[in-house]
């Protein structure tokens, strides 16, 4: 606990993630581990096990949190650690980092024996998940991996995740004077809220979710709007139900275009690729035989939520996102029992001492 405070009380908003790169890989340092760095600026550690046939392992969490919070003070409150009301917390995903940390304390002092460990802290994953070499994978050597990076109660793990779809598109109108003669102007901001009012968005279906969630345009009040951009995003487990959703948001944007003769530009980016975890995976089992020894249920889940468990999957890293017990994450009412890290530190040693 005493490190996951130390951790979120460091700024590390998406692409600032220099003070906290700097800290970890100390730390993993100090544990023994040999430490490098990719070129975006991603900590790798390794911890081999002395054995010369042992599958390595590898253990994930990412440093950066989302949105622009700085300043952030945990306060704990019967067992449970929050902001202090003005910020994010950061549990996401830094129990998944303060996790791994104490696990590998742990290992050292008690000169446990344990598989061999990569260990892989990120950047960015909030703000460019699927960015094409964002992390490096050709340095890794463990094709299993386990990530700290989920909520839900304990024995609760991720078996599959959407694909995403992102949409940037500006709506080009025609400025003209508000007042004097706005017949001759072509309202982008209108345009733009018609197509938004006529999409499907929201929780769409059980595995298909979608948002516009930035929309900037206009200079002033007495201009007719030229301009208008706007960012959104479409999710589903099923690739199919992406493609129509998708589609659904541009006939859309078509339609609300031709009626007021307004031009579009549309960027459509794929930024990360589904995934689904077969049930007789090996990672799987493993996972679930060390809950079982522990006494807990496991709990597969189907996840809205993109993760570097995406990335790793459809690199051939057969990979799970474990529960740290982070609730509420994206919100100042993010929190995180302490009972709930403990179990998922006590979980993730019992399957790297496997």
């Amino acid at each position: 606990m005493q490190t996951f405070l130390e951790l979120v009380r460091i700024d590390s908003p998406s692409e600032h993630e220099e003070a906290i790169g700097n800290e970890l890989a100390a730390r993993l340092a100090a544990l023994g581990l040999e430490v490098e760095r990719d070129a975006s600026g991603n900590v790798l550690g390794r911890l081999d096990s002395g054995k010369p046939d042992g599958d390595w392992l590898l253990l994930n969490a990412h440093m950066d949190t989302v949105g622009k919070d700085r300043g952030i003070t945990p306060v704990i409150r019967d067992g449970v650690v929050y902001s202090d009301g003005t910020t994010i917390l950061g549990a996401d995903d830094k129990s998944g980092v303060a996790i791994i940390l104490e696990v590998l304390q742990v290992l050292e002092e008690q000169a446990l024996p344990h598989r061999p460990l990569e260990v892989l802290f990120t950047v960015e994953e909030e703000t460019n998940l699927g960015r094409e070499g964002r992390v490096d994978l050709s340095l890794l050597r463990a094709r299993q991996g386990l990530v700290l990076d989920s909520g839900g109660p304990t024995g609760s793990y991720i078996i599959s995740a959407p694909s995403q779809d992102k949409l940037v598109v500006t709506v080009h109108g025609r400025a003209a004077h508000a007042g004097a003669e706005p017949e001759k102007g072509i309202n982008a901001i209108r345009v733009a809220a018609e197509a938004i009012a006529a999409m499907p968005l929201g929780r769409i279906d059980h595995e298909t979710t979608a948002n516009i969630g930035v929309i900037e345009g206009g200079t002033a009040t007495n201009i007719v709007p030229e301009r208008v951009m706007m960012k959104g995003m479409a999710r589903s487990r099923d690739d199919a139900k992406l493609e129509r959703q998708t589609a659904t948001m541009v006939r859309a944007l078509e339609e609300a275009a031709g009626r007021h003769r307004a031009t579009l530009d549309i960027e459509i980016e794929r930024r990360y690729r589904s995934y689904r975890v077969a049930e007789d995976a090996p990672i799987r089992n493993k996972v679930e035989a060390a809950m079982r020894r522990l006494g807990l249920e496991p709990l597969p889940t189907a996840s809205g939520g993109g993760s570097d468990a995406n990335i790793l999957n459809h690199a051939g890293i057969q990979s799970v996102p474990l529960t740290t017990g982070m609730a509420d994450v994206h919100t100042k009412q993010e929190h995180i029992a302490i009972a709930d890290m403990l179990a998922c530190a006590k979980l993730l040693l019992e399957i790297v001492r496997e």
